[in-house]
């Protein structure tokens, strides 16, 4: 509910930089045109951060490096470099909206903290005992067996064929070859072929 009030703040200190950058009494001048527009391009990127929703960039709205562009700071420069010809009571007026809008920044940048912190340190542990029962162990003699190394070395010509069958295979060889052309080979038979 608070983030839907911040929000809301952020809303009316939009409206409220809308209405006095027009200036209009006789005291001084409205917040110059590119002032206006650059403190509006600050409420959006505040309004962003929040509804990005991580902690973290909720507090760089607040207090980030230079590098990552902290709002808070950039607000307050935008403010005190304003013409010394701006109306004191919009400046003043813009100076307490923006004020206020921090104090509520604030406020839901440490609600955050405390949701982040909350569900890490919620995180159940089983710190149940585990029982540890000691096993007896029986040593077991061993006695070394001596090994004669056999020689595997042998050359593809002399490796024995091996004995999968009785040789009473149909063998017939009846295979296609398809070749094409003029052989000049010997047949089986032992004649000349071509």
């Amino acid at each position: 509910m608070r983030g839907l009030r911040v929000i809301f703040a952020v809303a009316l200190v939009a409206a409220a930089v809308a209405v006095t950058g027009c200036g209009g009494d006789d005291k001084g001048k409205g917040i110059p045109a590119a002032t206006a527009t650059a403190l509006d391009t600050q409420l959006n990127g505040v309004e962003s951060r929040l509804a990005q929703g991580s902690a973290g960039a909720c507090r760089d709205i607040l207090e980030a490096p230079d590098s990552r562009g902290p709002n808070k700071k950039n607000v307050e420069k935008l403010i005190d470099e304003m013409p010394d010809d701006v109306d004191s009571d919009v400046k003043s007026a813009l100076e307490d909206s923006f004020d206020h809008l921090w104090d509520l920044v604030q406020q839901e940048c440490d609600d955050k903290a405390d949701k982040q912190d909350t569900k890490t340190n919620t995180t159940p542990t089983d710190t149940t005992p585990t029982d540890t029962t000691p096993t007896d162990t029986t040593p077991t003699d061993t006695t070394p067996t001596d090994t004669t190394p056999t020689d595997t070395n042998t050359s593809p010509d002399e490796a024995p064929l091996p004995n999968d069958g009785n040789g009473n295979g149909n063998g017939n060889g009846n295979g296609n070859g398809g070749g094409v052309g003029q052989g000049g080979g010997v047949s089986p038979n032992g004649g000349d072929e071509g």
